[in-house]
């Protein structure tokens, strides 16, 4: 799908990045880079949209009088002007640093059809004519800036154009009068074009771009309980390279947008990399953010019924899902790694228990009585509940081809009263793990999955019901972690977040990087 004109320059306008940002508070979360190829790319749909703008121009009626020695006094008039033809001849962009982007157009053309009337006394003489102008030169400057909602804002700083060439050319065989006043003629013409060019060039940023941007949203909702903070850091900025700019990239909950939370923004380093037209940079603050405000909500936390233990066991009971699992885990040589998991995992807590294949496993005093036995003892046939939660909100770690997370939960296990509504505190155990964070980028958003990069490593915390080993407890946490946490994990981070495109703007040949403290992001657009 192809983005409109407008949306293409707006896009690039607004997807820029720096190269280098300094330290401290001011650090964005969210920087992006416009090559220049994609100032190009930019450049020639701008250009296609200006030249229709100015085709578009009103031509005002020119009219006043000229004396001829022999003939005294002659009025005359130019009107119901019309522009046929606005052609741009060459145009070129280029960048100041610290002040804005420059575009200069030469040897344009401009033809402009009309009636024309010259009255003397009691005679009128009329017909049509044709005005050719040519070396029309314009020159355009333009500032970004930002508000103080944080939306980025556009204005023309400077504007001038030329006219070179007026050429006239009159029906009939009236041409020696056309001679009388040709000069006026020509300099009455400049004059308007001079006027009305940069008028329709500021009338266009106006009435087009500025609109566009107030409408572009800094606040972006998530879902119930999170939202992105996409503000402007500062406003664009231009260097020698690229057009610059600096997002936010803040997630926050509800009333929580100026919370601060504890930890910094990292500096991010973007690489001298220009083959593509737009590079982004994530920080791992962004995606730290969204832990901190998911965590604070509770989101995080996990209770572990019976019954989610019982829906994985119906797998079991299945006959052909029994010798599918046989098949994938017992004889297969190249599974997946979170098959492999699962294989094992269930493989070894079948093992320990020394229960049959299709055995329907329960979250039970009674099941768990093989790994701790004083628990059948104290609590004999009552159902237990997991509640696990993180002791902090996990962060995400970028290394270099690698995001890593190394949680830390706490797993508090309580047995279920019968005929009450009481939970009895058995235990509590800490667990420790490190998770592979696989990153994917559509063409609007990014979005995430989670896989176990090693077992969980249990402690013993606190006991109601004595000391027992938890190695025994380890590969069963496994299993269910592996089944019931990364799944409702990957779920909401399927969904994702979007980037901060305009609308009808789209990406295209996405390429992925993990750096030091951020993901790099390079595309095209279309």
């Amino acid at each position: 799908m192809m983005a409109s004109p407008y949306c293409v320059v707006v896009a690039l306008l607004l997807l820029a990045g720096v190269s280098r940002l300094g330290e401290g508070a001011s650090n964005p979360g969210f920087v992006a880079r416009i090559t220049r190829k994609g100032l190009e790319y930019a450049h020639q749909y701008a250009m296609a949209t200006l030249q229709k703008e100015l085709s578009t121009i009103n031509l005002p009626d020119l009219s006043g009088s000229f004396g001829a020695s022999w003939m005294g006094s002659v009025s005359y008039e130019f009107r119901s002007l019309r522009i046929r033809n606005f052609q741009l001849g060459n145009s070129s962009l280029s960048l100041r640093p610290g002040q804005g982007i420059a575009v200069s157009l030469s040897n344009n053309y401009v033809s402009v059809h009309g009636n024309w009337k010259v009255k003397k006394a009691f005679i009128t003489l009329q017909g049509t004519f044709d005005v050719s102008v040519g070396g029309v030169s314009i020159s355009i400057s333009l500032n970004l800036g930002k508000d103080q909602s944080g939306r980025p804002t556009a204005s023309v700083a400077h504007c001038s154009n030329s006219v070179g060439h007026v050429g006239i050319d009159i029906s009939g065989s009236l041409s020696w009068l056309l001679n009388l006043f040709q000069e006026r003629i020509e300099h009455n013409f400049k004059n308007v074009l001079n006027q009305k060019i940069c008028k329709m060039i500021m009338q266009s940023t106006t009435s087009h771009l500025e609109p566009y941007l107030r409408t572009l949203p800094v606040i972006l909702k998530i879902d119930q309980v999170a939202f992105i903070d996409y503000r402007l850091v500062r406003a664009p900025q231009v260097t020698s390279k690229g057009l610059d700019t600096s997002f936010k990239g803040k997630f926050f909950g509800l009333g929580g947008r100026h919370s601060p939370v504890p930890f910094n923004v990292p500096p991010i380093r973007l690489p001298q990399e220009h083959d593509l037209m737009i590079y982004f940079a994530v920080s791992e603050y962004v995606f730290n953010t969204a832990s901190w405000v998911y965590h604070q909500a509770g989101h995080m936390n996990f209770t572990i019924r019976n019954e989610h233990v019982q829906n994985l066991t119906r797998f079991f009971s299945n006959h052909s899902a029994k010798a599918q699992w046989k098949s994938s885990c017992l004889t297969s040589k190249d599974i997946p790694f979170t098959t492999m998991i699962s294989c094992f995992s269930s493989s070894l807590l079948l093992h320990l228990l020394q229960l049959p294949l299709d055995f329907p496993i329960h979250l039970h005093t009674t099941s768990l009585g093989a790994v701790i036995p004083q628990l059948a003892r104290l609590y004999p046939n009552m159902e237990l509940e997991l509640e696990v939660s993180p002791e902090s909100a996990p962060f995400f770690m970028f290394t270099p081809g690698n995001v890593t997370l190394m949680p830390v939960m706490n797993i508090q296990a309580f047995a279920l009263l019968p005929n009450s509504l009481d939970r009895k505190p058995l235990f509590q155990l800490r667990a420790r793990t490190n998770i592979s964070t696989t990153i994917n980028v559509s063409s609007n958003r990014i979005q995430g999955s989670l896989t176990p990069g090693s077992k969980l490593k249990l402690e013993l915390i606190h006991s109601n019901i004595n000391y027992f080993n938890v190695q025994s407890m380890e590969s069963i946490l496994n299993y269910y972690a592996t089944h019931i946490i990364y799944p409702s994990l990957n779920e909401k981070l399927e969904e994702g977040f979007p980037l901060p495109l305009p609308r009808n703007t789209y990406l295209k040949g996405l390429q992925l990087q993990i750096h030091k403290n951020f993901l790099l992001l390079g595309a095209n657009i279309e």
